[in-house]
């Protein structure tokens, strides 16, 4: 496989590609890993074996190999693996087993820990809502409890005390005992305070949710209730000083009363009808008000511009909410293939032509190129081409690069909407000029269809319109047998003569599942419920099946499939970068993807890029777009998830989980659809 360098934390994207294997190899921890790794397979122990590999995988990722096995051949390039792991102490003495030139990259062993140390202190910003000390406010009445505590004896003492806690009104009569309990409290009910919060948040998730608003009202008073029982018995004067005394708090709850006891209560009821983003713990100084909603066609709803003399898409009625479908099968009930998707996608004769005329991809007439950028191993170069920035200045085809050699990033404007487009990005992903064979063909009604022939014999063969959409992909093995991955039903070619959302012919989503049923955070799920979640239905019926570019551009579509937060996969502003601490969160994403693979090798998964919104417009779609493929890669080169079951799209600042202007990490991240249902049928 040829050398990828990665966009990962603490390495120089161009600097990396200068420097020869052996010199990377030189770092401390990277060859402790492989010496461990080493060490366990000779063990003979499974369970070693499988921790040493992890952790070797993520410090080869770390250090910019484009796969496990260039990365050990590398550190065994370097130095020897075994007998350092055996005997640290006698390193001088490995100059008179092997020759001294091996033995002097070893210093630089040493030198080299100190710059990959630095990618772990990305986490720091975390320990920051260490805001314990927000327990100050407890401090004030800290004073008395120490003069009091000195002299338990003494009655005369607390009867001073009673004058100054006369403001506490209620609390007066109980200072005796509210003096000594909360010191012992401390250990005692932190835990079942934290149980009882937990289900209040729970409560108010379900009911912003769109789940039964008396139901969860009575829930939340119930956690009220035991709150107040737990800190009452502690010696507490009230709930709040209880809560405040440990670090916790509850939190606020949007448009309804701050104790929503009685059940009659309805202002949540606006709430249900829009559910919002699920965020485990809000940042400090962002409001609840500020988490934006769930779907993203609901995010697009609120910051579409109105344009003047644009004319007015007639909104589809809302349907009467119903079950959500059972299996991919039943989501596709309402529609039923053309016969040509039974058609092998080498079925038609084609015209082969050289690579060096293929024809430049041409965009439609109702969008604008606003800006071509050309990518090569990731480094944008710094020459861009600026080619209209205004709608009537029309440019219709793309200058196309050679396969495997460079991607053509081009950003698009799509009425008020810009969009990127990154040509040739999957055949990039696909196609390894070292080991395959790649030829195009030219094809009826404009199309191309480019084969990519793997050294096993695998074929995976992808046809395109004129426009460059994705119209079918499918994967034939060397026994001859073909799993499609894509196919468009070619009775509505129409609708990709001009480029507009299909979502325009559905009504709004009314989501029938509750919030949790779908988004998931990887952070906070094992590897089955990941691949459990993964192979969940759409959540309404899909109309037709629709073009892996369609999906891309449509957010009313891709809300019919549930999406996967990766978490713990944030990223620094401005960076398409990931470090260490943040690799482990790919792998249980990737077992998962394998698992369902397994069962079925037509699967697709389309990986989404964010930014927050800071910056340009057009800096953060590219941004977003490489952020996208910069888990692709790490999910085929590290997890070998076969790249042609993985689709990429950034969408920049567009949809944020967090209404702010400001550097928010929780708008910098990736999440990840199972489009399967969306782009081939489901009994292929």
């Amino acid at each position: 496989m040829r050398l990828r360098n990665w966009l990962l934390t603490g390495t120089s994207i161009g600097l990396m590609a200068l420097l020869p294997l052996t010199v990377r190899a030189q770092d401390g921890d990277l060859v402790a890993a492989y010496q461990a790794y080493t060490a366990a397979q000779a063990s003979g122990d499974a369970a070693a074996l499988e921790a040493a590999q992890s952790t070797l995988t993520e410090l080869c990722i770390v250090a910019g190999y484009a796969s496990i096995d260039e990365c050990i051949a590398a550190i065994s390039a370097a130095a020897p693996a075994a007998e350092p792991a055996v005997e640290p102490a006698p390193v001088e003495a490995a100059p008179v087993e092997e020759a001294p030139p091996v033995e002097e990259p070893a210093p630089e062993v040493v030198e080299e820990p100190a710059p990959v140390e630095e990618p772990v202190a990305e986490p720091v910003p975390e320990p920051a809502p260490e805001v314990m000390e927000e327990p100050a406010p407890v401090e004030e009445p800290a004073p008395e409890p120490v003069v009091e505590e000195a002299a338990p004896v003494e009655e005369p003492a607390p009867v001073e005390a009673a004058p100054v806690e006369e403001p506490a009104m209620e609390a007066a009569p109980v200072e005796e005992p509210a003096v000594e309990i909360p010191a012992e409290a401390q250990v005692d009910i932190s835990a079942d305070l934290q149980a009882q919060i937990d289900i209040y948040n729970a409560a108010i998730a379900d009911m912003m949710a769109g789940g039964d608003a008396v139901a969860a009202q009575a829930q939340m008073a119930a956690a009220l209730a035991e709150i107040d029982a737990l800190c009452a018995e502690a010696g507490f004067p009230d709930a709040n000083t209880c809560l405040t005394n440990y670090g916790l708090s509850l939190p606020a709850v949007p448009a309804l009363p701050e104790t929503p006891v009685a059940p009659a209560v309805d202002p949540a009821v606006p709430v249900a009808e829009e559910p919002v983003e699920i965020i485990e713990e809000l940042p400090e100084g962002v409001t609840q008000e500020q988490v934006a909603p769930v779907l993203d066609s609901a995010k697009d709803e609120e910051t579409a511009p109105a344009v003047e003399g644009e004319a007015e898409v007639e909104v589809q009625a809302e349907p009467a909410a119903e079950a959500p479908p059972v299996s991919d099968v039943d989501a596709q009930a309402n529609f039923a293939p053309e016969e040509a998707a039974r058609i092998s996608v080498t079925e038609e004769q084609g015209e082969a032509f050289a690579v060096q005329v293929l024809a430049e991809p041409e965009v439609p007439q109702n969008v604008t190129i606003i800006e071509q950028t050309n990518v090569t191993n990731n480094i944008t170069n710094n020459v861009t081409t600026n080619i209209g920035q205004q709608n009537n200045v029309q440019q219709n085809t793309v200058a196309p690069l050679e396969p495997g050699q460079a991607i053509t990033q081009v950003i698009l404007q799509i009425g008020t909407q810009l969009v990127v487009n990154s040509i040739g990005q999957d055949t990039d992903r696909f196609y390894n000029a070292q080991e395959d064979e790649i030829f195009y063909e030219n094809l009826s009604n404009g199309r191309t269809r480019e084969t990519i022939t793997r050294p096993d014999g695998t074929q995976i063969i992808t046809v395109r319109n004129r426009n460059g959409d994705v119209l079918r992909r499918s994967r034939i093995t060397p026994d001859g047998r073909e799993y499609v991955l894509a196919y468009f039903d070619e009775r509505y070619d129409d609708d990709l003569i001009v480029w507009r959302d299909p979502g325009q012919d559905l009504p709004p989503l009314r989501l029938n599942i509750p919030v949790q049923d779908y988004v998931l955070d990887a952070e906070f799920a094992d590897e089955n419920e990941v691949e459990v979640f993964f192979q969940q239905p759409p959540v309404e019926q899909v109309a037709r099946l629709y073009s892996i570019d369609e999906v891309k551009r449509s957010a009313r579509v891709r809300d019919s499939v549930r999406k996967l937060e990766v978490g713990g996969l944030t990223f620094d502003t401005g960076a398409a970068t990931i470090g260490r601490d943040q690799v482990g969160a790919l792998s249980s994403v990737a077992n998962a993807m394998l698992a369902l693979l397994e069962r079925n090798p037509s699967e697709t998964f389309l990986i989404e890029g964010h930014t927050d919104a800071v910056g340009s417009d057009i800096s953060n779609l590219r941004l977003s777009d490489l952020r996208a493929a910069t888990v692709a890669r790490i999910l085929t080169d590290f997890y070998d998830v076969p790249p042609e079951n993985l689709a990429t799209q950034g969408y920049g600042e567009r949809y944020l989980k967090i209404r702010t202007e400001a550097a928010e990490r929780e708008n910098r991240r990736v999440t990840i659809r199972r489009i399967t249902p969306l782009i081939t049928t489901a009994a292929n």
